[in-house]
């Protein structure tokens, strides 16, 4: 039931092939694992007769109608590093790092399909291992038992389209749900052929699927999964629509992954991540978005392995290709992306009174956060901080959500620091003058109750001076998406 695959060359995954049956398409697999996973891997540990879910949701409701028989089980690859030794007599799985666990040294797993093709069924692998994936990802922690072991592996869910049951639209729907499962308790797991139901107000059948989701379709699974989405479509054909990308940026960067379309390609996938450009010293004037630090998005599509990096403009396809996308949202953010982008330039009537930079010389970045994650940052940031700021924080009834916006100049944004922050109520009206809770610089602050609804936020807004505290700014918000470790 168990094999060992010690992997001493690059050449040794092709002896998959001699481990596994023809109708996972091993030889394929054994391309994808050699060509996307980086050297690091060391070994696989090959679980044959795996009862996966959600290949059985689709066998059960789909494969065991059809006239050419499929088998029930799977296949399951789990992948190790070096240090990992496997006991196959006894079945024992030991790691020689004498102060760490297994796992510390377990990379993740994939699932094989016996459906001959696109085999690659639900698969978590850490970002960790994979060729060119991007510097930071949205991940969730995602349990493993394996030989009475608990591992516990942070990533992204994916997996091959089905093709005749689940199409490209699907798997990222399926990819993204699965991650708020494992991310946040509040969302119920679906399945894959749990997916293909939510898109119709009736069971579509077997051929239904595979032709494919409208948006608006996509936007049903999500509704009927207890998120609320929200479509936000670039302005067409315009593929320098810069508010359309600054919102994306804002979004991925909240942690929030984002079902993303390609119509010219007839192609979807879920933005994961991103890369910043090495730091731009143009010298020339003019304010800047994180959007214009990004270098590259990275990608979950289901026609390869998880965490492709796609380029913001060039190559067989790149973010310039996107032309509209969907965030689930959580219950409680009503003040949305493009709010906030047609607030930001309005803030610098209040920018020599907080001392931040000015607006030609300002780099601003965007982004959801809770209140409990904002306090839990200037706790452990508190020597930046002036006692009465922190008092502030600690103290004002936040709601759940929050927009947090940063603004930088070019020197502070290279070493990761920022002049000074905005924050912004996420469950504010759209028609509020004065949507915030703080805004501060490095020397003075600005802090909004937000008691009641008959209060002159002008007027009462409570002013604080604050002490220099030697520093030439704060530190940048790197918190909600996972720095990649490359091994």
């Amino acid at each position: 039931m168990y094999t060992w695959l010690p992997l001493v060359s690059a050449a040794d995954v092709a002896r998959l092939t001699q481990h596994i049956d023809r109708e996972y398409a091993p030889a394929v697999v054994a391309q994808k694992i050699a060509d996307g996973l980086s050297g690091a891997v060391k070994a696989i540990l090959i679980e044959r007769n795996y009862i996966d879910k959600d290949y059985r949701s689709t066998y059960y409701n789909f494969y065991s109608h059809k006239g050419l028989r499929y088998r029930p089980d799977c296949v399951r690859l789990h992948f190790f590093d070096q240090t990992v030794t496997f006991d196959e007599p006894r079945l024992n799985l030991a790691t020689s790092d004498i102060t760490g666990s297994l796992t510390d040294h377990y990379f993740g797993f994939m699932v094989l399909r016996p459906t001959g093709i696109n085999t690659i069924g639900r698969s978590v692998l850490t970002p960790d291992i994979r060729k060119g994936a991007s510097r930071y990802t949205i991940t969730a922690p995602h349990k493993v038992h394996l030989l009475g072991n608990r591992l516990v592996i942070h990533g992204f869910p994916s997996m091959d389209q089905h093709i005749d049951i689940a199409v490209c639209a699907h798997v990222a729907c399926w990819s993204i749900l699965r991650h708020y499962s494992e991310r946040f308790s509040s969302y119920r797991e679906y399945l894959t052929h749990e997916i293909t139901l939510l898109a119709q107000q009736f069971d579509p059948g077997g051929i239904n699927p595979s032709r494919g989701l409208a948006l608006s379709q996509a936007e049903r699974i999500f509704q009927a999964a207890s998120t609320y989405p929200l479509i936000v479509a670039r302005e067409l054909k315009n593929k320098n629509d810069v508010s359309f990308y600054r919102q994306l940026a804002a979004y991925v960067d909240s942690g929030l992954p984002l079902f993303a379309a390609v119509h010219n390609k007839g192609h979807a996938m879920a933005v994961v991540g991103y890369d910043w450009r090495a730091p731009l010293k143009t010298g020339v004037p003019g304010m800047r978005y994180a959007w214009d630090e990004v270098e590259k998005l990275g990608i979950v599509d289901d026609n390869h392995l998880p965490y492709l990096s796609i380029p913001v403009d060039g190559g067989v396809y790149s973010a310039k290709d996107i032309d509209s996308f969907i965030v689930a949202l959580p219950e409680k953010v009503f003040y949305p992306a493009d709010a906030i982008d047609k607030l930001v330039p309005t803030l610098f009537k209040l920018g020599n009174f907080l001392q931040l930079p000015p607006a030609e010389q300002t780099i601003i970045r965007y982004f959801i956060t809770t209140s409990s994650a904002l306090r839990e940052f200037v706790r452990s940031h508190a020597s930046e901080f002036d006692r009465q700021l922190i008092e502030a924080v600690m103290k004002l009834p936040f709601a759940q959500f929050l927009w947090v916006v940063e603004f930088a100049t070019e020197k502070q944004w290279e070493v990761r620091q920022i002049s000074g922050r905005a924050i912004v109520d996420a469950t504010a009206s759209l028609t509020e003058s004065y949507p915030f809770w703080i805004f501060h610089g490095l020397r003075r602050a600005l802090v909004f109750g937000r008691y009641a609804v008959s209060v002159d936020f002008k007027k009462d807004m409570g002013v604080l001076d604050m002490a220099d505290l030697g520093h030439g700014g704060f530190t940048r918000w790197d918190r909600n998406l996972r720095p990649t470790q490359t091994k």
